[in-house]
């Protein structure tokens, strides 16, 4: 019986078959037609005003000169996030739809793009409405032509202020509101930083659409040149006024500069002693030529503590508390009592820094620490004292020069890394002195779109300086940003590392030999995995190194940062030997979520020689781009 009905069985789902064939094609015709009779076309007129309609989608069509994405952030009709399917769709409400066309024609507009007409086609499925909009960009218009008058005659025009000034805007460029406005501002600067502290801007502009020509006037009216006056300070409580006064960048009777006050500021707010800080130049109908300054300024706490915990791939947990106090003892003196604790490094630190010590942009820094570091070829105790004085003479700029007081003491290293150095030395004072210098343009400190960093570190050790490690090291760090269209940023990076002994092989610490691998090193590796390994597979480090990596960073939308990478290295045992002819690389993609203490940034790596025992990949979570 059984057999039988599963014979019979066939026949008929053969039949299926062949009706659901036949009826596929009437299908596949009658139900979009039938989906196109529910969603019809509709304008803002046709909308029943008693009728609550939802935004299914925004579309936008014809934007090139303008981004498509620029076109949405103007407009305040939104959908709902693609990700946010838990929250109900916002309301579509005609007015505001009405409103966004105009700030879309009046966003070309400030582009220079004065023909664009922007249309609109609504498809109402039910309650949900999807609103495309199309952009007929037309021409641009360009400047034709820039006047630049100076009232009265006889007052200095800015060429004779600053023979390499070039207005940003020239003429034959698409004449752009933003350009327009900021040359008028760039003027303005130009005079204010030469003596002129009234001085007024007036720009006009005419724009032919039907020629697609813009001619642009600036009238300058400079005022009388003057010199700072006397300043006075208001609103310190807690801080001496003289405080204040000591971190100017002009004096009285120094000829007035804008960008000196802009320095004086910029030094106040790194003392992080006040919550707000105006200067305000004072104007005497008697004497327009000499500017009184006054500072208001309102206090802030000076004492603060935070702590932190976090975890990544490489210390896995990590908690950290840090205590400050900005005006310690008064004077604008820092102290810094800090504790860390990770599974591969812990960290006590008290550090105090006495500014204008013994120069204006000179601080003493006095810093003990008492580490622990936990490594897989090693696990080190330091008690460490490091005094140094720093100058920074600009913003970018910052040099240092100290000295290395510390006792190591070195426990569980494996006899065959012992072995494979040939020897060490477990115990000890390291002293002597260490420098450097870092210099940093660049825009933001977590993530950087362009400039460059530098840094530049050396320390040596001695038996004169009362030292049993004898050696000296010095490395060498350049990185790069820059943005190359599309929203996308090159970013590079060179690492090169050189020591040598100045005694026997084991008066270099271990903790002092080059190592690499890992985050913040070659990606695609575990920590310190690249280079020689021990019979142990203990990483054993060097005394050459260099690193360079490669990353292209795209903005796919306004807070995901995608990215690719490749990232090489190689550690050699002996000195000046960079063996470049055996790099050990990693590459692989990554993605940053844009939070407001940097991009929470995830990379996945792979090496292209994986060491013994080690994963064919890695992930790397950290806080801040990788480099």
């Amino acid at each position: 019986m059984f057999i039988a009905s599963g014979i019979g069985a066939a026949p008929r789902r053969r039949r299926l078959t062949r009706w659901c064939a036949a009826l596929f094609p009437f299908a596949s015709i009658v139900f979009p037609i039938f989906h196109a009779a529910r969603a019809w076309a509709a304008t803002l007129a046709d909308l029943s005003p008693s009728r609550d309609y939802k935004i299914a989608a925004v579309a936008v069509d014809g934007a090139h000169a303008v981004s498509a994405g620029d076109v949405l952030a103007v407009m305040q009709t939104r959908p709902r996030p693609a990700y946010q399917i838990w929250k109900r769709r916002p309301e579509f409400d005609p007015e505001t739809f009405s409103g966004d066309l105009d700030r879309i024609r009046r966003l070309y507009h400030s582009r220079g793009y004065y023909e664009a007409e922007v249309r609109y086609d609504l498809r109402v499925n039910g309650r949900a409405v999807t609103a495309k909009i199309e952009i007929r960009e037309g021409r641009a218009v360009k400047v034709a032509g820039i006047d630049v008058a100076v009232t009265p005659a006889g007052a200095p025009a800015p060429a004779r202020l600053d023979s390499r000034f070039r207005l940003d805007l020239r003429r034959g460029e698409i004449f752009e509101q933003a350009k327009y406005q900021a040359a008028a501002r760039q003027l303005t600067r130009l005079y204010l930083s030469r003596g002129y502290p009234w001085v007024s801007v007036r720009r006009h502009a005419q724009v032919f659409v039907a020629d697609n020509e813009a001619r642009v006037r600036y009238e300058i009216y400079p005022g009388v040149k003057a010199i700072f006056g006397r300043t006075t300070v208001a609103g310190t409580n807690a801080v001496a006024p003289t405080i204040v006064l000591r971190e100017l960048d002009y004096r009285r009777g120094e000829t007035f500069d804008s960008r000196k006050i802009a320095v004086s500021r910029a030094r106040l707010v790194a003392l992080n002693l006040f919550g707000s800080i105006a200067f305000e130049p004072e104007r005497d109908p008697a004497n327009p030529g000499v500017v009184p300054i006054e500072i208001k300024v309102t206090g802030q706490r000076t004492r603060m503590i935070s702590g932190s915990v976090g975890y990544n791939t490489e210390t896995l947990f990590n908690a950290g508390v840090d205590w400050q106090d900005y005006n310690f003892f008064g004077g604008a003196r820092r102290a810094d009592f800090a504790a860390l604790y990770s599974s591969v490094v812990s960290t006590l630190d008290a550090r105090v820094t006495q500014p204008w010590f013994p120069t204006r942009n000179t601080n003493l820094v006095l810093e003990a620490r008492q580490d622990q570091e936990v490594y897989q070829t090693y696990t080190l105790y330091a008690t460490r004292f490091v005094p140094r004085l720093t100058w920074s003479p600009s913003p970018s700029f910052t040099a240092f020069a100290g000295w290395r007081l510390e006792y190591m003491k070195f426990n569980s290293v494996a006899p065959s890394t012992i072995a494979a150095i040939g020897g060490y030395r477990g115990q000890g004072i390291l002293s002597g002195p260490n420098a450097g210098l870092v210099y940093n343009d660049t825009e933001d400190p977590l993530n950087p779109q362009r400039g460059t960093i530098f840094t530049l570190l050396g320390n040596v050790a001695l038996h004169q300086f009362g030292s049993n490690y004898q050696y000296w090291r010095a490395s060498a760090e350049l990185r790069r940003y820059r943005r190359i269209g599309w929203n996308t940023v090159l970013a590079t990076r060179l690492k090169l590392g050189f020591e040598n002994t100045l005694g026997t092989i084991g008066d270099i610490p271990l903790s002092e030999r080059f190592y690499s691998g890992g985050e913040g090193s070659v990606r695609g590796y575990g920590l310190r995995r690249i280079g020689p390994l021990s019979a142990a597979n203990d990483p054993l480090g060097g005394l050459s190194l260099y690193e360079t990596s490669i990353e292209l960073r795209h903005q796919v939308m306004s807070k995901i940062i995608g990215s690719i990478f490749l990232d090489c290295g190689q550690v050699s045992t002996r000195p000046y030997d960079l063996r470049v002819d055996a790099p050990q690389c990693g590459y692989g993609p990554g993605v940053s979520l844009v939070t407001p203490v940097g991009p929470a940034t995830i990379d996945l790596g792979f090496p292209t020689q994986k060491p013994p025992g080690d994963s064919f990949w890695q992930v790397y979570f950290s806080i801040g781009q990788y480099f």
